[in-house]
């Protein structure tokens, strides 16, 4: 039986995925044109976390750049899928700074119609109060149910 994979989550801006793209695309055609060995030590190293991991090859590189520009996962994967919402910069003022997060399903014909529905529904006073995740800037999660019949607190995530 295989162990599942170890994935890891980075938060990166357009200009380091530039980057990263362009270092897969020149280590695929400078270090795995010839075969399955890489002939540059010092990368082979990285490539191969010292020896513990199989390298991926010429194709794996390939497939990889292209999940990173469609921005899409394998469906053998068992990573979860879905938003990852990075926490808030450390605030220097005299309040913490949090991030407030309000998550809502909803069926539209468009990303634009879905946000007028869901801003309508935040605004509505009659509307059921909502379960919000609060983030503060080291990447703790709280759950806070604002309904009146909940303990305000439901939940805390420890993150990072």
């Amino acid at each position: 039986m295989t162990e599942p994979k170890k994935t890891v989550t980075v938060v990166i801006d357009e200009r380091e995925l530039a980057t990263i793209l362009a270092a897969l695309r020149f280590h695929q055609d400078e270090n795995l044109q010839g075969g399955s060995d890489i002939p540059d030590q010092s990368i082979k190293e990285i490539a191969t976390n010292c020896g513990s991991l199989n390298p991926l090859d010429f194709n794996e590189v390939g497939q990889l750049c292209e999940r990173i520009n469609t921005c899409e996962e394998p469906h053998t994967t068992s990573a979860p899928l879905g938003l990852t919402i990075a926490p808030p910069h450390k605030e220097k003022g005299e309040e913490p700074l949090f991030r407030v997060v309000y998550i809502i399903d909803l069926n539209a014909y468009d990303a634009h119609a879905v946000a007028v529905e869901a801003y309508q529904i935040m605004s509505d006073t009659s509307s059921q109060s909502p379960v919000l995740q609060v983030i503060d800037h080291k990447g703790k999660t709280i759950t806070v149910d604002l309904s009146e019949n909940q303990n305000h607190i439901q939940k805390e995530n420890r993150h990072g």
